[in-house]
């Protein structure tokens, strides 16, 4: 019973985090800092255990695809499609996944 509650935790708090990540939008270069920052605040991985790859063959579009990796896990534990302005500065999230 006591995994079952904690896996519940556990997946409310990545849907929480999933709904900040969604409202992001930041200066071009900080998304790394900002998702590590909500999972740390959410409680699923300390910041310095928080790492942001990029991944090409995801990107869909306009969009470029992140893979967010927790150390000690080797899955990627969110996949972010993010997007640039036009002049390349500001940047928003447009999707974010499990996985």
């Amino acid at each position: 019973m006591k995994n079952i509650l904690n896996r519940e935790k556990i997946m409310s708090s990545i849907e929480k985090a999933i709904d900040r990540i969604k409202t992001l939008q930041f200066p071009t270069g900080e998304l790394g800092g900002r998702v590590a920052q909500i999972l740390d605040d959410c409680g699923i991985a300390a910041k310095k255990d928080v790492t942001i790859k990029r991944d090409e063959e995801s990107d869909i579009d306009t969009a470029e695809a992140y893979k967010v990796i927790v150390s000690g896990n080797p899955d990627p534990c969110l996949t972010i499609m993010a997007r640039s302005g036009a002049d390349d500065y500001v940047a928003w999230v447009t999707d974010v996944h499990q996985g």
